[in-house]
């Protein structure tokens, strides 16, 4: 085992529930105070009571007694409502931009198309005897 990295391990810590030594167990801190304990839990004491020691009972009973998941359905249903929208007048948009483009190009005047160039054939080249080029080319040097 290596020196200097672990903490510190109390074998007698015990531990505290409403300031009354519950039990003794090993920890990294020389006691332990706490909240609830399988003494105290209802589950464990077949008692049914509330256990609430910083409001939280009485926050969540607070939160959901006014109406909380109505409120919740009515924002996400706006909120459903508000894409609707914005999907519908896309729509739109995009059907007035294509009618928009159809009728532009339905007033330009459409250009004739262009006629096929006629062929043209090569006629045959008239020969000229050789022997004259071959002379004439001769007598002028």
């Amino acid at each position: 085992m290596k020196n200097d990295i672990h903490p510190r391990y109390f074998n007698n810590c015990n531990v505290y529930h409403n300031g009354q030594v519950v039990m003794t167990v090993g920890a990294t801190v020389p006691e332990l105070h706490v909240e609830v304990w399988s003494g105290s839990h209802p589950f464990f004491t077949g008692k049914n009571v509330f256990v609430d020691s910083a409001g939280r009972v009485e926050k969540f009973q607070k939160k959901f007694a006014t109406g909380y998941f109505s409120q919740k359905e009515k924002a996400e249903a706006d909120r459903k409502a508000a894409i609707a929208a914005a999907e519908k007048a896309a729509a739109e948009e995009r059907a007035s931009n294509k009618a928009a483009r159809a009728a532009a190009a339905a007033s330009k005047p459409k250009k004739p198309a262009p006629k096929p160039a006629p062929e043209v054939v090569a006629a045959p080249a008239a020969a000229a005897p050789e022997s004259k080029a071959e002379g004439d080319s001769a007598a002028s040097a």
